[in-house]
Order: C-alpha cells, then structure tokens, then sequence
C-alpha cells in the first residue's frame, strides 16, 4: 500500500493529556515500520514541544487559520505535501477551523477525536450545523461517545487512550524525598497528581484526608499539580484543619519518583473523560480509589484493579477567576446515564483508602492486576496501531 499522510491538528501549548497522548503516540510511531506518515498543523506551539517536534523528525506548520494568509498556508501545505487524513484533537469549538477550512483545502477525509471539551460545551449549535464536514469521529471512552452523541448528535468509534509505559526507578534512588517531605518509615502516604482545577474534584480529596487524619494519625497526603484553584484549596484545608498532614507541592518534574512513594493514589474527579493517570499508577503497580464517573469505570474494574467511589456530594463552584467552570452533565460511571456534576463521597472515599493502607498485601495485588490490564488494553503501542488500522481502512473505504 502506498504511503498515508496524516495530518495532526492540535494546539501545543502545554505538555498535559491530549498533548502528551500526541507526543507519546508520535514518539512510538518513529519507531516501527508503518507506511503512516505524520505531519503536525499547530494552531498554537510553544517552544518546549517545537524542541520535541524537531527532536522527532515531525514535519509541522504553524497555522492559527484566523487570516486569509494563515488559510492560504494552510492550503499550500496540504497540497506540497499530499496529506490524504487530518486527524483533529478537541477542537470541536472551532468547527470552520477543524471542518470547512480542511474540506476547501481539498483533504479528502476529517477524522475528529474528542477527548473531553465536549463536557464544557454550552452552545453546540455551530458543531450539529457543520456535522457534515467531519468524515469520522472517535472518542477516547464510551462515556465521551455517549455525552457526544447527546449534546452534538454525533456518532462516534471508542478507542481508548494509549498511555506510555513508564520506567520507573529505584525504590532507593527516591530517598531524598523522605527527607524533602519529612516522612516517617512508618508513614502512609495518599496522593492526588493533577492540575489544581474544577474537574478534578481536589476539595473531595482534602474532606476525605481530614476524615483519615482522625483515625490513621501516621497518613500523610501529597497534593502534586498547580492550576487555578492551588490557593482556595490551600485555604480549604487550612479550615479543615489539616494543614498539617497535607502538602502542596505544585508543578514537580519528579512525578515518577513521587508516584512510588504513594500507598494510594486518589482520583476525585467531578469529570474525568478516561484518566491516564490511572494507567500512570497502574505501570507503578499503585491501587486506584476513584470518582466513579465518565470513563473511569471503564478504566478501573471495582474491588480488582481498583475502587470506584460513589458521587452524591454537592459540587463546589470554584472560586478563582480562571478555574474552569463546573460541567452542565456528565455520565454516571453505574448507569452509564446523564446526571449533573457531584463530587464522590468523601465518607466512602475515607474507607476505601483506609482499606488499602490497613490490607497492604490485597492492595499489592489490586496494583500488580491494574498493571497487566493496562498491557493489556491501555498501551501505547495498541493505541498506536489500532489508529493506524483505522487511518488504512478509511483510505481503502474510500478508494
């Protein structure tokens, strides 16, 4: 078969899930023998992932669309360059950008794939009246494709995401951070890595620590991120007089390190349209106890790889002015129906952890489990290939 030029269009301005998804899937993808060839339009680029995209041999052009010269960019390298996909990450905002622009440019087939904005989509007007221009769409979890389908009548394929395997290091290469965080050889430590924003449900995760902190006096938590909402969380914590037990480290480059040090890693997402940091801990052989929510269910088997926690406590608007704001719907991870956003039940949440530190053999097992599941179903490498596939069949439908 002859070569097929996908063109990926994305915004790359911060290195988190979509980005790091894309970056990671390329990376692969340098690697093994395929007749796929990848090309980059980015919207917007920093220079960090320029540096990647040159250190990867990525062809790319930069091109917001928003001019008639931009638009004429555009065309020119599609034309130069044969590309015969445009494979579109969570754009759906920008339909004239994403759908029109493409098809005048003559690319023969739009593949969108939605990996979360949709929750906090308000108006979906333009989307349904510009449906026709997108060929095909995928959606990283069933819950995605649900809620896409509801709110922009679309139709969509799930492939769930593909996380990196992660090579992690040492137990004993991470002793200077017993001294940096000041734990005891007998101390538990439960954890939370994400960005400190509205979605992922952080002040559920404090509750649940101050509820812990009364019965397990040797736990300590680890809050590992920044956003938005680090200062009225701090605050919240403070109120909840746990100050002393809880830290917030902020943005760390030592992510990996940090993960091994955790008993528990908490998930307490309001919204959570897949979670790769489930997969992250599941390469760590880390038990997951999380929201029960969106795509979660599907990456989390209860009482195997993890638990999943009930959500029936009130959501609490953020107060800082650039936090995201709260999602009209989501999916209810047991009956995969639309309800509105709650956090989990910190009550719930408390016992599922203290289960784990108090049964550290059975969560040792539940690690070991959520590890051979994610070879199983949430490698890169099947991620990979399985998007490969789909970019022939469609050019093969097509001829």
């Amino acid at each position: 078969m002859t070569d097929v030029n996908v063109l990926h269009m994305v915004e790359l301005t911060q290195c988190y899930g979509v980005e790091r998804q894309l970056l990671d899937h390329l990376e692969y993808a340098s690697t093994k023998s395929s007749n796929v060839k990848y090309h980059i339009c980015a919207l917007k680029l920093s220079d960090e992932i320029r540096q990647e995209l040159v250190k990867l041999k990525i062809p790319f052009v930069e091109c917001n669309l928003k001019s008639i010269s931009e638009i004429k960019k555009f065309i020119i390298y599609v034309k130069k360059n044969k590309i015969d996909i445009l494979h579109v990450h969570n754009l759906l905002r920008y339909p004239i950008r994403a759908r029109i622009i493409p098809k005048i440019a003559g690319i023969p087939i739009v593949l969108e794939h939605e990996r979360g904005l949709i929750w906090d989509r308000r108006s979906t007007k333009l989307i349904r009246w510009t449906n026709k221009f997108s060929d095909l769409n995928i959606c990283n979890s069933d819950a995605t494709r649900l809620l896409l389908k509801e709110k922009c009548n679309i139709d969509a394929i799930t492939i769930h995401n593909g996380v990196k395997l992660q090579h992690y290091v040492d137990h004993i290469k991470i002793e200077y951070l017993y001294d940096e965080l000041k734990l005891l050889p007998n101390d538990s430590v439960v954890g939370f890595i994400g960005r400190l924003n509205t979605p992922k449900g952080v002040h559920a995760f404090i509750k649940m620590a101050a509820i812990i902190k009364k019965k397990r006096s040797n736990t300590k938590f680890l809050i590992i991120g920044d956003g938005p909402m680090r200062q009225e969380l701090e605050d919240f914590a403070e109120s909840l007089g746990i100050k002393d037990v809880i830290q917030f480290l902020g943005f760390r480059k030592d992510v990996r390190n940090l993960m091994l040090l955790l008993n528990v890693l908490v998930v307490p997402s309001i919204r959570e349209p897949f979670g790769n940091v489930v997969i992250e801990a599941a390469w760590a052989n880390k038990v997951v106890v999380a929201s029960n929510v969106d795509g979660m269910s599907e990456t989390i088997l209860h009482g195997k790889t993890g638990f999943l926690v009930d959500c029936n406590e009130p959501a609490i608007a953020p107060i800082a002015s650039h936090a995201s704001r709260l999602p009209q719907v989501v999916v209810d991870g047991k009956t995969r129906t639309l309800r509105s956003a709650m956090l989990p039940d910190s009550k719930q949440m408390a016992k599922y952890v203290m289960e784990c530190l108090e049964h550290p053999e059975m969560a040792c097992q539940m690690g070991k489990n959520a590890y051979e599941r994610a070879k199983e179903y949430f490698s890169i490498e099947r991620y990979v290939n399985e998007l490969e596939e789909l970019y022939c069949r469609v050019i093969n439908d097509r001829n």
